[in-house]
Parts: structure tokens; C-alpha cells; sequence
């Protein structure tokens, strides 16, 4: 492989953080390659292209086309838990076998690129007691469809680096949001309806789920720093908990963008929103990550929040 030119592969590039680390690598020099759902047409400033993950031959056909690759950021995954509940098997070919064909891809290259698996806090389940901070040394007993799957690409990951002798870290990401968050999560949805409310389209009331859920928010930008310096100085094997600590719960978060916004809002918290396999709170320790490579989140939830208000009111074309 060429030295002087450094090769990143990232999957589920159209995605919000998918983008932002795309533009992150971009900056540092180098060249950006992305897969993204072949369903999806997104308009990306970088080179990327529709691959089923759940396609052992679309995979193999992609890897081997675009190799060589210096790094492989492997973001792509169905991870909305109420859709993985919903599509138990769904969420396990794009999570567990989409990881299964990629890392199998990568592993028969002859210049084995480095790995960055992006799994989920949802692997711990339900912590007892609720919000004590969850270490990477914790037994993970996932609760729901979503973490299952995610620690079963765990394993694949650990299988494909004893065996196959591919270099993998792993992220255990806590809740993170930003301003290109699809408006179906929780907090995108609350400021995209205040920006509606504000526009007068609709009444002032704000409809949630459980509001008492409580998680550690991370801005997204500071996500993406985390895999860059994972990616950069983390060691095969690694697992850290990329988390910001701040552990609010949606009704404050909720709170919190309504005293920006400036509006007098009801919210409302509807029985039918309720789901049954959420877990009631989620809260990380980052010291490892901390510790081994000096990471820790800068943005603090408010302007995480500022922000996700004011594109929403930009996007609905409120000047």
C-alpha cells in the first residue's frame, strides 16, 4: 500500500455521523470512500455507493474493487430499537451478518486494513442499580433486540480478530444527537416541532413517550472525534465507552430545548408512545477512554441542544 496516501472506508456514510466524520477525515487529508443503503440516493460530497450489507457477493464485489484501505470506520447498522423489536430478523442481517460479510471481506485483502466497530450501550441492558456508571469490565446482558445484535457483531469481531488476525477496536456508543439526526429520534423530533409551532402549522403541544428515561447525551461532533483518536492510537482488542456523562433525562432534555426555543409549549406524555423494552437509564463511565487516548466530550447538552434548535427553525425556513 501506498504510504503517502491514506485510504478511509466508512459504512453508513449517509448517515448523520457517518457525514461528519466523513468531513473530519476529509480535513485531516484524506481520501473517503462510503457505503450507504442501497435504498437511499444521498448527496454526499465524497465518493460513495449503495452496498447491501446483508449480500455476502455485493460486499466481497465492493472491497475487492476499492482496496486497498487504511482504516474501515464500520457505522452502518439498524438502530432505531423500536425497528429492531419490531424486525427481529432484519435487525440481525444488517447488524450482525452485514458485519459478519464485511469483516469476512477485509479479512482475505492482502493489506489488512484497521477496523472501527461502531457497538451500543443497549449491550449492557438493564444496570442495577439504575444509573450507576456502566465500565467496559461490566457483563453485558443486552434487554432488547437491538443490543442483542450488537453484542453478537461483538463476537463476530472478536472471532475475525483471533482467527483471522484483523486489527478491531470497538465503540460502545451512548446516546449522541446533532443537528443531522433524522427527525425520528427524540430530540431532532422535539426541536423540528418546535419549529413548527413557532411557524404556527400546528397547536403548541409537544407529544412524547416515556419522559423519565434517563441516558448520557452526546454531541456528535464530539463522537466523532472519539473514532478518529480510537482509530489513530487504540490497540486490537480495545473496547471503550464513548460517552459524555451528562445523564439528563428526556424530559429535561425536552425542557431544555423549549426554554431556548422561547415558546410556550405543553408536553404531553402519551401511554400509546410508551415501550416496554426501554431501559430506564443508561449512564457511562469514559475514564478508560480517558485514560489510554485523552478523550472526553467538550459540547456541553445545552448547546447541543442551541443547535439542534436553530437548524430546526433553518430547515423550516424560519429566519
Amino acid at each position: 500500500m501506498n504510504s503517502s496516501e491514506e485510504r478511509i472506508l466508512i459504512s453508513g456514510a449517509s448517515g448523520f455521523v457517518g457525514n461528519l466524520l466523513a468531513e473530519a477525515e476529509t480535513r485531516r487529508g484524506r481520501k473517503v470512500f462510503g457505503i450507504h443503503d442501497p435504498n437511499e440516493s444521498p448527496d454526499l460530497s465524497f465518493e460513495s455507493r449503495g452496498v447491501d450489507l446483508r449480500s455476502h457477493q455485493d460486499v466481497s464485489e465492493y472491497i475487492n474493487e476499492k482496496a486497498p484501505f487504511n482504516c474501515v470506520y464500520h457505522l452502518a447498522a439498524l438502530s432505531s430499537v423500536r425497528l429492531c423489536q419490531e424486525n427481529p430478523e432484519l435487525c440481525f442481517s444488517v447488524n450482525a451478518t452485514g458485519t459478519l460479510n464485511l469483516l469476512n471481506a477485509l479479512s482475505l485483502l492482502e493489506d489488512k486494513p484497521k477496523i472501527l466497530f461502531t457497538s451500543t450501550c443497549e449491550v449492557y441492558g438493564k444496570v442495577d442499580p439504575v444509573g450507576k456508571a456502566i465500565k467496559e469490565t461490566d457483563i453485558p446482558e443486552p434487554a432488547n433486540i437491538y443490543g442483542l445484535s450488537k453484542l453478537t457483531a461483538e463476537a463476530i469481531c472478536q472471532y475475525f480478530i483471533r482467527e483471522r488476525g484483523l486489527s478491531i477496536v470497538i465503540s460502545r456508543g451512548f446516546n449522541h444527537t446533532g443537528s443531522g439526526q433524522r427527525s425520528s429520534f427524540v430530540f431532532p423530533h422535539v426541536a423540528r416541532t418546535l419549529a413548527r409551532i413557532e411557524k404556527g402549522e400546528i397547536e403548541p403541544v409537544i407529544k412524547m413517550g416515556n419522559l423519565s428515561v434517563k441516558r448520557d447525551f452526546a454531541d456528535a461532533r464530539d463522537v466523532v472525534q472519539a473514532y478518529i483518536m480510537m482509530m489513530d492510537n487504540a490497540s486490537s482488542g480495545s473496547i471503550y465507552n464513548v460517552t459524555s456523562e451528562c445523564y439528563i433525562s428526556i424530559e429535561e432534555g425536552v425542557k431544555m430545548m423549549v426554554e431556548i426555543s422561547g415558546l410556550h409549549v405543553n408536553i404531553i406524555q402519551e401511554q400509546s408512545r410508551m415501550r416496554s423494552y426501554d431501559i430506564p437509564g443508561l449512564h457511562g463511565d469514559a475514564s478508560s477512554i480517558g485514560k489510554d487516548l485523552g478523550w472526553r466530550a467538550s459540547i456541553t447538552p445545552e448547546e447541543t441542544m442551541e443547535d439542534l434548535v436553530e437548524h430546526w427553525r433553518e430547515k423550516e425556513g424560519i429566519k
